[in-house]
């Protein structure tokens, strides 16, 4: 397995992992924040954005919600469009956008699921769990672990 096929493997799992925990918990800002401050380098939002969520939509595997094909139907396209999870006013760094969390709760809405709030630390956990049951998936495959350590470090920012 090469590595690019293990990072995007990891990737694909813990954004959908973020698809989760937006659609029932959180917003793109509170997700990085806390998975920033447990000492990564960057957000899975922030990611996303920076890679382009229309090339993230077409890779994605797996059920998810339609958080991620809604905002790509509205032209929102990360930060190479200047608007995604976050708002990237001239081309600069990430702005909160109030819309996307609009966007959110009105897709919960009419999905007709209730939104719980869950702490920093339980958010992380959770990240966690995702990327921990991707990386026994990716070992159980024949995946070397060196190359599953450095796709967790480039491919999701991992600590």
């Amino acid at each position: 397995m090469t590595e690019d096929a293990v990072t995007a493997a990891l990737q694909d799992s813990f954004w959908l992992a973020a698809d989760h925990l937006l659609m029932f918990h959180t917003n793109p800002w509170e997700l990085d924040e806390a998975l920033e401050a447990a000492g990564y380098a960057m957000g899975p939002c922030a990611a996303m954005d920076l890679l382009g969520l229309d090339v993230v939509l077409v890779r994605r595997q797996g059920a998810a919600s339609p958080i991620l094909p809604r905002m790509v139907a509205e032209g929102r396209m990360g930060k190479k469009g200047g608007v995604g999870h976050y708002r990237y006013p001239g081309g600069g760094g990430a702005v909160i956008d109030p819309l996307i969390e609009d966007l959110i709760l009105e897709e919960a809405w009419f999905a007709k699921f209730t939104r719980h709030d869950l702490s920093d630390a339980e958010l992380v956990a959770r990240m966690q769990a995702a990327q921990e049951a991707a990386v026994g998936q990716l070992l159980d495959q024949g995946a070397q672990p060196e190359v599953v350590r450095r796709a967790c470090r480039t491919g999701l920012h991992a600590p």
